[in-house]
């Protein structure tokens, strides 16, 4: 993949995970004190976005000078001063986050329209973003350099490693991993090892043992494979004495191994794994091998980190950032799961929507940090009112949707007006203010209504508005 292309595929990562009406990057240049527009996603035909800023006195001089993430929304004063955005088209609010790799080398700047604030956690993914984008940056201002040695093992081992990166997901990644090819290392045994935050190990994947090797017990320090994770460091044992060294545990059988090597599979200083290569010939490997093992086993564990980055973006997408429920996202992709789960043919199952009609005006009163916890505070009220089983979802910006299930239609109502009626005279308290919620509701039912779970959803929300039932 080439550096633009890269930079086109994290940038849209960034702003899938995010909801981004609109996301720059921004490259600096710190000699001459200016940021150069380097990448951009953007929904919006109208927004003007500059292709160099200046060093100044704005948002993006803030972060530059701070080397922290800031998050502006629309009410601050601020959001008025931002370079990189002269229309502001309704959006809630900002994220700029410093890119940095051993140096400043630029800024990210997103814009959303789907909430107000980022979530700490949130916050956090888009860092982890950042770095990788600082280091492509890094790389990018580099020479080219001249390959040392164009033998084939190391055009082999360059399409080894692009096949690694592509692997979908980790099963397919350690089931690639255990099948090095003989142009790059001759071994007749492969295994992946990792290790539990207790000091405990075991076998991931593994190919070519006289035994099992899942069988065998690890921990941490022991054997040559518990020393390459303690010490964090590439080993090579060119002729194993078994009453000497073991290479997983006391109580192996790996007789007809004579060689190992081993590399640690580390990202951000972070052990994710060990991988062993074993050769049944005495001084079956060289340290070039041994070279090319720590090679893969680095590449390995980017790819392993960018998973884990993924299924994060991925859980992040389904929930919702401010109160921890899954979205409207998640009902929209796992709707025949849910289906499966919920429906069985017979036994109803109610949709119940409450909408908080009042949430932009709270907002706007109250401030985003206090909106929060409104919406937070709804949530937590209709977990402890409606009995299991229930779910419950972020359906809209301003709606919660309730399925409650082996409830009959009678019970359901009840349920129903003791929300409304605990609404009308129980006002939330934020910060010993008394806040009143404005809500409408709408109810629909499986199976007498329909059996689609989209469409129930959609007569539950439409029935809010048939007509709302405001507390005041």
């Amino acid at each position: 993949m080439s550096l633009s292309n890269i930079f086109s595929h994290l940038i849209e990562l960034t702003s899938n995970v995010t909801d981004a009406y609109a996301t720059v990057l921004y490259s600096s240049d710190n000699e001459k004190k200016t940021c150069h527009l380097k990448e951009l996603f953007s929904l919006s035909p109208e927004l003007d976005i500059p292709t160099v800023v200046p060093f100044g006195d704005g948002p993006i001089s803030s972060v530059i000078a701070s080397r922290k993430p800031l998050v502006i929304d629309y009410f601050n004063p601020e959001a008025a001063k931002l370079e990189i955005f002269k229309k502001i088209e309704g959006l809630k609010s900002f994220l700029l986050v410093p890119v940095i790799h051993n140096e400043l080398e630029g800024v990210l700047a997103i814009a959303t329209k789907e909430a107000y604030g980022f979530s700490s956690k949130l916050q956090k993914i888009v860092t982890e973003l950042a770095e990788q984008i600082a280091w492509h940056l890094s790389e990018e201002k580099k020479p080219a350099r001249q390959s040392e040695n164009t033998d084939s093992s190391l055009k082999d081992l360059n399409t080894y490693l692009q096949f690694l990166g592509e692997s979908p997901d980790k099963n397919t990644l350690t089931k690639r991993l255990v099948k090095i090819p003989t142009s790059i290392i001759k071994c007749d045994a492969i295994a992946i090892a990792k290790f539990d935050g207790k000091g405990m190990g075991t076998i991931w994947e593994h190919r070519g043992f006289a035994e099992d090797p899942s069988l065998y017990e690890m921990r941490l320090g022991r054997g040559i494979v518990g020393i390459c994770a303690q010490s964090r460091s590439p080993i090579i044992h060119t002729s194993i004495e078994r009453s000497l060294m073991a290479i997983f545990s006391s109580n192996e059988n790996t007789q007809a191994l004579n060689s190992v090597v081993t590399a640690p599979i580390m990202h951000n200083k972070q052990l994710l794994g060990v991988l062993i290569a074993g050769s049944s010939v005495k001084n079956g490997f060289s340290h070039y091998d041994l070279e090319k093992l720590t090679l893969i086993a680095s590449g390995s564990g980017s790819s392993l980190s960018s998973m884990e980055v993924s299924n994060q973006l991925e859980n992040e997408k389904n929930r919702d950032p401010i109160t921890g429920i899954y979205n409207h996202r998640f009902l929209i992709n796992y709707q025949r799961g849910i289906s499966k789960k919920i429906f069985d043919g017979t036994a109803p199952v109610f949709f119940l929507t409450v909408q908080l009609t009042n949430l932009p005006y709270l907002y706007e009163t109250h401030g985003v940090r206090n909106g929060d916890i409104i919406l937070r505070g709804l949530v937590s009220l209709i977990s402890k009112q409606v009995p299991s089983p229930r779910n419950i979802f972020k359906y809209s910006d301003n709606s919660i949707l309730i399925m409650i299930l082996k409830r009959n239609r009678e019970e359901v109502t009840a349920i129903e007006s003791r929300l409304i009626d605990l609404f009308n005279d129980n006002p939330l308290s934020v910060n010993e203010v008394s806040v009143q919620l404005q809500t409408a509701w709408g109810l629909s039912s499986y199976p007498d209504e329909s059996k689609d779970l989209h469409e129930l959803i959609g007569l539950s929300s439409a029935r809010t508005a048939q007509p709302l039932k405001v507390t005041s």
